[in-house]
């Protein structure tokens, strides 16, 4: 008989939770990232399902109050990861959310689940793309395009230099990261007690780019085993250009230490300058996708109601989105 389980972690099983997430999980499944996370005042918390002959690793936490209690996956790339591809884990998974009495539920899918298709009561929604580096295929001498090889070129003549130190790089990304946000007009960032946690990550990967002395461009991120992922880049306005430099020599590294892909996100609106940068390294295409799951259809309407949204908006839940 296939075996059907639920079974859920805190971060009080740090130990557990560590080894859960072992075998094939991704970097934002970590027991350190979402410790890190904490400091924002979440609960993460972290779902395995085993049902169909599949297994389901599902980082997760809660939003809102009584009567209006949803949950989410945790911000990142990673997302929900099904291996393999099956639509059963997430049936089981909607009868424990309903159970808990959860109104709905916004589940980020793995790039890894590009397979997955829509299932009764699910409705799985593509609304980015992500961006990754396949290490075991790509080649710098031929796999960039004209653009990006200037800019690689720019970095070679600036005198740019791979900076990995961690005691160099951490003050910088402190000074630089709130800088970086604040010109790209965030509307929140991560506080420096995320940042210091994240700092403290065995798996962490931290990189920057150095000119003259100086840290222009940094990016962190995190591996878990074969897989990586970018998740925060910090620059000056100058340190903005080195970025195809940094790609590049990121991969090299990530390769050099057994990564086999790496993702390095994707854009803020299609065809915007990140995008088209994006498309000029030759990297694999993902789509960005989610499942939306609606265990209380009549209090999912009901919030939509009294927050005036639509409840076909493409934001999910509609009463969450952002004001302008």
């Amino acid at each position: 008989m296939t075996e059907q389980a639920v079974t859920i972690l805190t971060l009080d099983d740090a130990d557990a939770w560590t080894a859960a997430v072992a075998p094939g999980g991704m970097p934002g499944h970590g027991w350190a990232y979402a410790r890190g996370l904490a400091e924002t005042g979440i609960a993460p918390q972290l779902a395995v399902v085993r049902a169909g002959g599949a297994r389901m690793v599902l980082p997760f936490f809660e939003r809102g109050g009584p009567g209006a209690r949803d949950i989410a996956t945790l911000p990142g790339l990673s997302g929900l990861r099904i291996t393999p591809d099956s639509a059963a884990p997430l049936a089981l998974w909607r009868d424990h959310a309903c159970a808990q009495g959860w109104v709905c539920g916004y589940l980020q899918l793995s790039a890894r689940n590009a397979g997955l298709a829509d299932s009764p009561g699910d409705r799985i929604v593509a609304h980015n793309v992500l961006y990754e580096f396949d290490l075991d295929h790509w080649d710098i001498d031929s796999a960039l395009r004209k653009n990006a090889r200037r800019r690689l070129k720019a970095g070679e003549r600036a005198g740019a230099r791979l900076v990995d130190d961690p005691d160099r790089l951490r003050p910088a990304f402190l000074r630089l990261y709130p800088e970086t946000m604040a010109r790209l007009g965030a509307r929140s960032v991560f506080p420096p007690a995320v940042l210091t946690r994240w700092f403290q990550d065995p798996d962490l990967l931290f990189y920057g780019a150095e000119v003259a002395g100086q840290v222009q461009l940094l990016v962190l991120g995190r591996r878990l085993g074969p897989e990586a992922e970018l998740h925060l880049t910090a620059s000056t306005p100058e340190g903005r250009g080195l970025q195809a430099w940094l790609w590049a020599q990121l991969a090299e590294a990530c390769r050099a230490r057994g990564i086999r892909h790496l993702n390095i996100g994707g854009h803020l609106r299609p065809g915007d300058g990140i995008d088209f940068m994006k498309s000029q390294f030759g990297l694999a295409v993902h789509p960005l996708r989610s499942v939306r799951q609606v265990y209380d259809p009549a209090r999912f309407a009901a919030l939509c109601a009294a927050a005036g949204a639509d409840p076909d908006d493409a934001y999910f839940p509609p009463w969450r989105r952002p004001a302008a």
